[in-house]
Protein backbone atom coordinates (compact mmCIF):
# COMPACT_ATOMS: atom_id res chain seq x y z
CA UNK A 1 0.00 0.00 0.00
CA UNK A 2 2.75 2.06 0.66
CA UNK A 3 4.40 2.05 -2.39
CA UNK A 4 1.39 2.54 -3.78
CA UNK A 5 1.09 5.64 -2.35
CA UNK A 6 4.44 6.95 -3.13
CA UNK A 7 4.07 5.74 -7.02
CA UNK A 8 0.93 8.20 -6.82
CA UNK A 9 3.13 10.75 -5.51
CA UNK A 10 5.54 10.76 -7.39
CA UNK A 11 3.27 11.02 -10.69
CA UNK A 12 1.43 13.72 -9.20
CA UNK A 13 4.61 15.77 -8.39
CA UNK A 14 6.03 15.08 -12.43
CA UNK A 15 2.63 16.35 -13.78
CA UNK A 16 2.42 19.24 -11.45
CA UNK A 17 6.20 20.18 -12.75
CA UNK A 18 5.18 19.46 -16.31
CA UNK A 19 2.08 21.44 -15.96
CA UNK A 20 4.12 24.83 -14.61
CA UNK A 21 6.75 24.58 -17.31
CA UNK A 22 3.85 24.09 -20.02
CA UNK A 23 2.63 27.52 -18.35
CA UNK A 24 5.46 29.05 -18.76
CA UNK A 25 5.69 28.82 -22.75
CA UNK A 26 2.81 30.42 -24.91
CA UNK A 27 1.04 28.03 -27.40
CA UNK A 28 0.63 28.87 -30.40
CA UNK A 29 -2.78 29.92 -30.04
CA UNK A 30 -1.65 32.68 -27.79
CA UNK A 31 0.82 34.11 -30.35
CA UNK A 32 -2.01 34.13 -33.15
CA UNK A 33 -4.15 36.00 -30.61
CA UNK A 34 -1.17 38.56 -29.95
CA UNK A 35 -0.81 39.43 -33.87
CA UNK A 36 -4.50 40.10 -34.09
CA UNK A 37 -4.05 42.30 -30.83
CA UNK A 38 -0.84 43.76 -32.52
CA UNK A 39 -2.73 44.59 -35.70
CA UNK A 40 -5.42 46.21 -34.39
CA UNK A 41 -3.25 48.02 -32.12
CA UNK A 42 -1.43 49.22 -34.98
CA UNK A 43 -4.71 50.41 -37.02
CA UNK A 44 -5.55 52.09 -33.96
CA UNK A 45 -2.57 53.78 -32.84
CA UNK A 46 -0.34 54.53 -36.18
CA UNK A 47 3.05 52.99 -36.40
CA UNK A 48 4.93 55.43 -34.22
CA UNK A 49 2.69 54.41 -30.78
CA UNK A 50 2.69 50.86 -32.28
CA UNK A 51 5.98 50.40 -32.64
CA UNK A 52 7.08 51.88 -29.56
CA UNK A 53 4.23 49.39 -27.23
CA UNK A 54 5.60 46.55 -29.45
CA UNK A 55 9.31 47.01 -29.31
CA UNK A 56 8.39 47.41 -25.14
CA UNK A 57 10.26 44.23 -23.13
CA UNK A 58 7.55 45.33 -19.96
CA UNK A 59 4.89 46.12 -22.10
CA UNK A 60 1.08 44.14 -23.22
CA UNK A 61 3.00 42.64 -26.17
CA UNK A 62 5.32 40.70 -24.71
CA UNK A 63 4.26 37.65 -22.84
CA UNK A 64 6.10 34.45 -21.25
CA UNK A 65 8.15 33.60 -23.90
CA UNK A 66 6.16 35.17 -27.24
CA UNK A 67 7.16 38.91 -28.25
CA UNK A 68 5.65 41.19 -31.09
CA UNK A 69 7.83 41.74 -33.85
CA UNK A 70 7.13 43.75 -37.22
CA UNK A 71 8.80 44.18 -40.55
CA UNK A 72 8.04 46.18 -43.72
CA UNK A 73 7.64 44.75 -47.06
CA UNK A 74 11.29 45.57 -47.51
CA UNK A 75 12.57 43.08 -44.30
CA UNK A 76 13.79 46.20 -42.20
CA UNK A 77 13.08 45.51 -38.93
CA UNK A 78 10.34 48.22 -37.12
CA UNK A 79 9.54 46.52 -33.96
CA UNK A 80 10.81 43.73 -31.91
CA UNK A 81 9.94 42.68 -28.46
CA UNK A 82 12.97 40.85 -27.64
CA UNK A 83 15.85 42.50 -29.37
CA UNK A 84 15.82 45.91 -29.71
CA UNK A 85 19.13 45.69 -31.12
CA UNK A 86 17.55 44.74 -34.39
CA UNK A 87 15.37 47.77 -35.20
CA UNK A 88 16.07 49.95 -38.09
CA UNK A 89 17.78 47.11 -39.78
CA UNK A 90 17.62 45.14 -43.08
CA UNK A 91 17.24 41.55 -42.75
CA UNK A 92 15.55 40.28 -45.91
CA UNK A 93 18.85 38.33 -46.56
CA UNK A 94 18.77 37.03 -43.15
CA UNK A 95 18.80 32.67 -42.57
CA UNK A 96 18.85 30.53 -39.58
CA UNK A 97 20.92 27.95 -38.88
CA UNK A 98 19.65 25.78 -41.16
CA UNK A 99 20.13 27.96 -44.07
CA UNK A 100 16.74 28.88 -44.79
CA UNK A 101 15.52 32.56 -45.74
CA UNK A 102 13.92 34.02 -42.49
CA UNK A 103 12.26 36.86 -43.31
CA UNK A 104 11.84 36.53 -46.83
CA UNK A 105 10.08 33.03 -45.68
CA UNK A 106 7.48 35.06 -43.10
CA UNK A 107 6.96 37.91 -46.04
CA UNK A 108 5.77 35.55 -48.18
CA UNK A 109 3.32 33.27 -46.07
CA UNK A 110 2.31 36.97 -44.90
CA UNK A 111 1.18 38.14 -47.93
CA UNK A 112 -0.35 35.39 -49.11
CA UNK A 113 -3.31 35.92 -46.46
CA UNK A 114 -0.80 34.85 -43.16
CA UNK A 115 -0.12 31.75 -41.68
CA UNK A 116 2.73 30.12 -39.95
CA UNK A 117 6.45 29.48 -41.17
CA UNK A 118 8.78 27.78 -39.66
CA UNK A 119 12.62 27.88 -38.56
CA UNK A 120 15.68 28.85 -35.82
CA UNK A 121 16.02 31.25 -33.60
CA UNK A 122 17.72 32.33 -30.33
CA UNK A 123 15.55 32.10 -27.19
CA UNK A 124 16.00 35.04 -25.30
CA UNK A 125 14.87 32.74 -22.27
CA UNK A 126 17.37 30.50 -22.44
CA UNK A 127 19.73 31.94 -24.80
CA UNK A 128 20.64 28.68 -27.49
CA UNK A 129 19.11 29.01 -30.79
CA UNK A 130 15.91 26.51 -30.71
CA UNK A 131 13.32 25.83 -33.52
CA UNK A 132 10.69 28.34 -33.48
CA UNK A 133 7.00 28.51 -35.71
CA UNK A 134 6.42 31.94 -36.58
CA UNK A 135 2.82 32.80 -36.81
CA UNK A 136 2.37 36.36 -39.33
CA UNK A 137 -0.21 38.34 -40.80
CA UNK A 138 -0.16 42.18 -43.01
CA UNK A 139 -1.71 45.18 -41.26
CA UNK A 140 -0.88 47.73 -44.41
CA UNK A 141 2.67 48.05 -45.47
CA UNK A 142 3.77 45.96 -42.48
CA UNK A 143 4.26 42.26 -41.86
CA UNK A 144 3.10 41.60 -37.64
CA UNK A 145 4.35 38.32 -36.34
CA UNK A 146 4.67 36.42 -33.17
CA UNK A 147 5.63 32.77 -32.71
CA UNK A 148 6.32 30.12 -30.18
CA UNK A 149 10.14 27.91 -29.48
CA UNK A 150 8.98 24.90 -30.80
CA UNK A 151 10.68 21.98 -27.99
Amino acid sequence: MRQILKAILCALLVFSFTAAVAAENGTLDDAKAMVKKARAYLKAQGPEKAFAEFSNPKGQFVDRDIYIFAYDKSGTNVAHGANARLIGKNLIDMRDSDGNYLIKGLLDVAGKGGGTYPFKFLNPTTKAVEPKVGYVEMEGEYMIGSGIYAK
